[in-house]
């Protein structure tokens, strides 16, 4: 994704800004691995300083520098499916991800769906979401 680098989305033609929906989407799929919720460097290369989270459960989320996710769970593979996945330009740097999101793993249906937001900015060349929310909804 070299070419995402340094770039703003208005930099970007048509084929640039599929490249950049792909990019957005594999570090949203970032965002879910358990190797990168349990590092607190994984996550501040994905996270802004200033990232905050709507969450699925109701609770507004404010990351501090040295946060780490799911510290108290197993480090297993959580079956996570994203669909409908789509961008839409904010501003130059700044763009708007939205998709929904299928926890197979979750044994409890009303936890299972969502419908998901994230805001992407560029930082000095690198992509970071400064903010997220989550929505439970009934399946999909």
């Amino acid at each position: 994704m070299k070419v995402l680098i340094g770039q703003t989305v208005n930099e970007n033609g048509i084929e640039q800004m599929e490249l950049l929906k792909k990019h957005i989407l594999e570090l949203e799929k970032d965002l879910l691995k358990p190797e990168t919720r349990k590092s607190s460097e994984k996550i501040s290369e994905l996270l802004s300083d200033d990232y905050i989270e709507f969450c699925s459960s109701g609770n507004i989320y404010n990351y501090n520098k040295d946060d780490i996710f799911d510290k108290d769970s197993n480090l297993f593979e959580i079956k996570w499916e994203i669909k409908d996945f789509t961008l839409k330009q904010l501003s130059n740097d700044c763009i708007l991800a939205t998709y929904k999101l299928i926890k197979h793993s979750e044994l409890r249906e009303n936890m299972k769906y969502s419908l998901r937001s994230s805001i992407w900015k560029l930082f000095n060349g690198t992509w970071k979401m400064v903010f997220h929310q989550g929505t439970l909804t009934s399946e999909f």
